[in-house]
């Protein structure tokens, strides 16, 4: 029987055995203000009144023990993935706020609460032990949170030290692919940084039902291992809260000072507003595309139609497009073309270019691409 089950049978049991004592009371204190009752009519009453609180157990129960059956599984899993040190603080921060705790309900004693008509005997131990609970989780959460900030704040030590400052890691540029290649030519300078929550998002990737998801997780982590032996990085624990891996992402950044790696074009604007460092693969190949001016004469092989009935289009060897003008016919063919403007666009660069003629006619001299 796992966890959950346990905690959901007992939680059960519990909430239906409260909900009869409750009617029971319900009904012994009725009785004392029914007067002229036999003694039948009364026990009759205490029945009726446990039978109805019976029911509002059982009719309350499933739920209450659901959810708390759910958080006390999730909690334990927590238990499991947390650090000595987390668990230690936290356990610190509960005893702290107990301590707090035990000083108010002094003073909830003191203002003699049972005194109150009908409420008062049970208010100040409600009172009470509702001040338990909710000092102490604020004094674990507070415990938690404190070994988090310790958790960054060892990495803000040491973010430029030999190892250079801090590049945390998307996971669109690990689906990527070319982050070993950048890697190995030494133009990322830095300590590479993968947080846990990133790793998370693969894993769920690679375990996805959709094939391509699970496709580009599975490559991901691939890509991670082959990344471990060539340059290794650190995986850092989940220091942050937030909704997913972008919004903490953004946030380990600001908190840490760190650069973000990313090929994501929404989450560069959305960081880059909020004043983090953002180095984006795609405007990197796009600053390293070569530059061609209006102009230029260029040798191009045309290897389909374009979207007018005169195109051709060509290709430079980083995939830039180049659309010819009166470039149709010689589709197949190597062409000398003129260049007349060079469009900038979100996914990259275009050019444009008019037919001039066919390579077996070119002077020597000819520019080629």
């Amino acid at each position: 029987m796992s966890l959950k089950q346990t905690v959901h049978r007992v939680l059960f049991g519990v909430a239906t055995g409260l909900g009869g004592i409750g009617g029971l009371a319900l009904g012994v204190y009725s009785a004392r203000y029914l007067n002229g009752l036999s003694q039948v009519t009364i026990y009759a009453c205490y029945a009726a009144f446990t039978i109805l609180g019976l029911v509002v157990g059982i009719l309350s129960a499933h739920p209450v023990a659901d959810r708390t059956a759910e958080a006390v599984e999730s909690a334990a899993t927590g238990l499991q993935k947390a650090s000595l040190s987390e668990v230690v603080l936290a356990a610190l921060g509960l005893i702290v706020g107990l301590g707090v705790a035990f000083f108010v309900s002094l003073a909830i004693q003191s203002f003699k609460l049972d005194t109150l008509p009908l409420v008062g005997v049970w208010l100040s131990p409600v009172l009470i032990i509702l001040n338990a609970i909710l000092f102490g989780a604020l004094g674990a959460f507070v415990g938690l949170r404190f070994s988090a900030a310790k958790s960054v704040r060892g990495f803000l030590d040491t973010k430029d030290g030999p190892g250079g400052p801090l590049v945390l890691i998307d996971t669109s540029i690990i689906v990527d692919g070319r982050l070993p290649a950048v890697l190995s030519t030494g133009f990322l300078p830095g300590r590479l940084v993968v947080p846990q929550f990133v790793l998370g998002e693969l894993q769920t990737l690679a375990d996805a039902e959709d094939p391509l998801k699970r496709v580009r997780g599975r490559r991901g982590l691939e890509l991670l291992e082959e990344l471990r032996s060539a340059q290794p990085f650190e995986v850092l624990d989940d220091p942050v809260e937030g909704k997913g891996a972008d919004q903490k992402l953004v946030k380990l950044s600001r908190l840490t000072g760190a650069a973000l790696l990313t090929n994501d074009y929404n989450l560069q604007k959305v960081a880059s507003v909020q004043g983090v460092k953002v180095l984006n693969l795609n405007q990197l190949a796009s600053a390293l595309k070569p530059t061609v001016l209006p102009g230029q004469v260029l040798q191009l092989s045309l290897q389909r139609e374009g979207k007018e009935n005169h195109q051709g289009v060509a290709y430079f060897e980083d995939g830039t497009m180049v659309v010819v003008e009166r470039g149709r016919p010689h589709i197949g063919k190597d062409v000398i073309a003129e260049v007349t403007s060079v469009m900038q666009t979100a996914t990259g660069k275009m050019v444009f270019a008019k037919f001039r003629h066919l390579v077996e006619n070119s002077p020597v001299n000819e520019e080629s691409a």
